[in-house]
């Protein structure tokens, strides 16, 4: 469906509905296609799903957050929020129906056996297969391509796996942690306090400066 269009009609049904203080707003989420903000009383959808959804998909999207809206965030996806979405004429389903268009994810795993599994960010944690083993096992390890290529991964991520093939685990440093820099470059043999961990990288204060370092990058001081 065509994005303004999609947005004049989500606007709509917020007016038709009474939700006049709430607003619109398009985001980039690749794996729900809708989403309630009930704090600054948003109502979220995906563009890069919405433009692959016909109209009544986004339709039932736009129609799904508005029972949220209308119900209250204490009642989730339970009878009452159904009831509501219903009443409103949504389908009252949990999710997008499994055959509906979805974006595909650019990292593609694969394990020996050839299960797959897909990511829309670098991975950065050694995966192995769930179904071909219910524990962790490197004889299951998921191996990764980008757009079908090999690509290198993050730092984290060989780091970790070399830790693991030496039978160690990567353990990550908690804030308050005196560490040290020691990849290559202008911040190598820095010494610093860890006062956040974020995703996929510490937060380090050294001096006056806090840096960004990927986990693998880092070590007790």
């Amino acid at each position: 469906m065509d994005l303004g269009d999609a947005f004049a009609m989500a606007e709509d049904l917020l007016e038709h509905h009474g939700l006049h203080d709430w607003t619109v707003e398009l985001d980039g989420a690749k794996r729900r296609a809708g989403i309630c903000r009930f704090g600054p009383q948003v109502l979220g959808l995906s563009a890069p799903l919405t433009t692959l959804h016909s109209e009544a998909e986004v339709r039932d999207t736009i129609l799904h957050e508005i029972a949220h809206a209308l119900a209250g965030p204490a009642h989730g996806h339970d009878a009452t929020w159904r009831a509501v979405a219903r009443r409103i004429g949504s389908s009252g389903e949990r999710c997008v129906s499994p055959e509906s268009p979805r974006v595909e994810p650019p990292w593609l795993g694969v394990c020996p056996a050839g299960h797959t599994t897909g990511r829309h960010r670098r991975p950065e944690r050694v995966m192995t297969c769930a179904q071909c083993s219910r524990t962790f096992d490197l004889a299951h390890l998921i191996t990764w391509t980008h757009h079908g290529r090999p690509a290198e991964p993050h730092p984290n991520y060989d780091a970790e796996l070399a830790r693991l093939r030496a039978g160690r685990r990567l353990q990550l440093l908690r804030p308050g942690t005196r560490a040290r820099v020691i990849a290559p470059g202008e911040h190598h043999g820095r010494v610093g306090k860890v006062v956040k961990l974020g995703r996929t990288s510490y937060h380090l204060r050294a001096g006056g400066a806090v840096l960004r370092v990927p986990f693998a990058h880092v070590e007790r001081a």
